[in-house]
């Protein structure tokens, strides 16, 4: 191995940790800088998080939404899509049914004209040190004949 080689590493660790300790004593976790829910022909539906607006990461958190549905539900999917902000280029997406999830199973026997509350409590996942991006989240709820009853929109920055 040459030198010019050994410095490589060299660099590359002295940046790694020049980013961590800069970062070290800054709170890492999620700032959420707007959040709405819709669900159509209910004008009252609502979500909130707590704590707001950051939840730190490995901190509890809990979200409360709630909305009255205009058709029955049986079975829930919902489709996402997660853009950077602010040149919104789409990071993920995707679509997934929910019925199988344990702290989703309750959003799949929601009967029309009754309000409805979901309540979700856990832990803010950590993400790696320096990493920030603030990105804009789209999430719809289908039921089984592919009719929107509930969307969330939300843009975040995550530290």
């Amino acid at each position: 191995m040459t030198t010019k080689n050994l410095h490589l590493p060299t660099v590359a660790l002295s940046l790694l940790l020049c980013a961590i300790t800069r970062v070290m004593g800054l709170p890492q976790g999620v700032e959420f800088k707007s959040l709405n829910l819709s669900s159509p022909h209910d004008k009252t539906a609502k979500i909130k998080v707590s704590p707001w607006p950051f939840v730190q990461s490995g901190k509890p958190f809990n979200m409360t939404a709630t909305f009255t549905p205009v058709v029955d539900i049986f079975s829930t999917t919902t489709k996402y899509e997660l853009m950077s902000v602010p040149d919104g280029q789409i990071l993920a997406r995707g679509m997934d049914e929910v019925c199988h999830q344990k702290e989703l199973e309750n959003l799949c026997n929601i009967p029309s004209g009754e309000k409805f509350t979901f309540k979700y409590a856990g832990t803010m996942r950590g993400f790696p040190p320096s990493f920030k991006m603030t990105v804009k989240t789209v999430l719809g709820f289908y039921n089984e004949e592919l009719f929107e009853f509930a969307r969330i929109d939300a843009v975040l920055t995550i530290n």
